[in-house]
């Protein structure tokens, strides 16, 4: 099965594609990428732009590039292809370290589909639904974005909480000075 075909290509990626990018010029590896695998060259400005990445973006375009240079990518339309290693690698990197895609098995699955996915393929013996069901187990961001919003909503339920109470210990506090008013008034007469 192709997935696991692509999982085992990262799994077996060369130390270089695995280092931090320090002196590699990934917008050169990616410019050679588009060349294999793509519909066209790159123009200067899209090499441009991949040369402004940085960090962990930067390195999960580099691991990236080293799956995608597989034949299973030929004649990818090439914006789809910078898509791809642009925002989509951009929001994974930001959930998870590059490192990872190569050395946890479920991060490789997901790196791989969420590549096949964003480029318009489908698994082997999948059908579109579950090739999308399998990815959305897997995916980084979206189980991230689901925690940060369940944070969220606990966040507000606890301040709506904590009004509430307030609220309560100022209706107590008013009920107690009207009885204490009240029992003031019986006592004075």
């Amino acid at each position: 099965m192709i997935v696991e075909r692509l999982m085992n290509r990262l799994a077996n990626a060369p130390v270089i594609f695995r280092a931090k990018v320090g002196s590699l010029r990934v917008d050169a590896i990616v410019a050679d990428l588009a060349r294999a695998r793509g519909t066209r060259m790159l123009e200067r400005a899209e090499i441009d732009r991949i040369g402004q990445l940085a960090g962990r973006h930067l390195e999960l375009v580099l691991i990236a590039s080293w799956l995608l240079h597989d034949e299973t990518f030929a004649a990818t339309p090439t914006d789809s292809l910078l898509g791809l290693l642009d925002a989509r690698l951009g929001r994974l990197a930001g959930a998870i370290m590059p490192r990872l895609f190569v050395e946890d098995a479920e991060r490789r699955e997901e790196l791989v589909r969420t590549c096949l996915a964003e480029l318009g393929r489908v698994p082997d013996g999948e059908s579109p639904l579950a090739a999308q069901d399998r990815l959305d187990v897997l995916d980084s961001v979206r189980r991230r974005e689901l925690l940060r919003d369940a944070r969220a909503r606990e966040t507000a339920r606890e301040a709506e909480r904590k009004l509430r109470k307030a609220e309560l210990e100022r209706l107590r506090a008013q009920e107690e000075e009207a009885a204490r008013q009240a029992a003031r008034t019986t006592h004075e007469d």
